[in-house]
């Protein structure tokens, strides 16, 4: 009995150092099991993989694997990445942390662009349906979301044999300025042209900031306008104002600044009495704010 005792406590003993280890060190230091040495999984041939398929931003193409052996139980990251030429890989922006994903056609198109390089509209080129490659890259992270050094694994390359991607560049936003200021013009296609050699447009400061920055010349008078992100026409729902409603709020500098705010909608900014000259505005549509400095 005596010596049931004694092994009770030793392995009681053991395992609370092995509890307090992990504990201790499993933001900066874990521990893998035995089986952290495995270097390789699987992805599997996709049902649809000699199927055409033309990517969109509505539709997903689907892939599933099996999760590597770490030795321990733990969340797995994985990041799927795009080849035309099994040497060169783009990754995809969205992560996965279970062992099947349905994967966006606007990331792959994107993935597509970027290898082919084509940096603006007018440079792409339709390459039709072309042989694509996919392979998944696996780690385990920290608390701190920090991939933990040795525990990247990629594998293997699965084939879609006839994928088409479609023009999908990122470019700066442009914010359009519509009011009294350049007449009221429709804010449509075919008034694009118009608005641009007038200067009546502001651009984003850099792609996905959502902050948008320009000059623009404003006459003499009582000035009122608000902004539109597309040419979808008056009721297309993409203007920007003071407020929602279709109402025209007055408005004064302070010291040649104003900041206030903005939000979806048709409240236009109204300063009577302007006295012209050129208005440097930035637009934060992140944050919902703007500021108006006459230059």
């Amino acid at each position: 009995m005596k010596a049931k005792y004694i092994l009770s406590s030793v392995l009681f003993a053991v395992f609370g150092i092995l509890f307090a280890a992990c504990d201790s060190d499993r933001d900066d230091n874990p521990t893998l099991g035995p089986g952290h040495t495995a270097n390789q999984f699987v992805v599997n041939p996709s049902p649809v993989a000699g199927q055409f398929i033309q990517l969109s931003k509505e539709n997903t193409v689907k892939l599933t694997w099996n999760q590597p052996n770490y030795g321990v139980n733990t969340v797995v990251n994985y990041k799927v990445q795009v080849s035309l030429d099994e040497n060169t890989w783009e990754s995809l922006e969205t992560g996965f942390t279970s062992t099947s994903a349905n994967i966006s056609g606007e990331e792959i198109a994107l993935a597509l662009c970027k290898l082919d390089g084509f940096k603006t509209e007018e440079e792409y080129v339709d390459m039709g349906f072309r042989k694509v490659a996919m392979r998944v890259i696996a780690n385990i992270q920290t608390t701190t979301s920090k991939e933990i050094e040795g525990t990247s694994i990629t594998s293997n390359t699965v084939y879609f044999n006839n994928m088409a991607a479609y023009c999908n560049i990122p470019t700066k936003g442009i914010l359009y300025i519509i009011g009294n200021c350049c007449g009221w013009p429709e804010p449509s296609p075919g008034n694009k042209q118009t608005l641009v050699d007038g200067g009546w447009w502001i651009e984003e400061t850099e792609i996905g900031s959502n902050v948008f920055k320009g000059v623009a010349e404003m006459p003499v008078g009582d000035l009122v306008f608000r902004f539109y992100s597309k040419l979808t026409g008056w009721d297309g729902g993409d203007s920007y104002g003071f407020q929602v409603d279709d109402v025209a709020t007055d408005f004064e500098f302070t010291n040649g600044v104003f900041k206030n705010t903005i939000k979806k909608g048709k409240g236009s900014y109204s300063f009577p009495g302007f006295p012209g000259g050129k208005l440097d505005i930035t637009v934060d549509l992140g944050k919902g704010t703007v500021e108006f400095v006459i230059l």
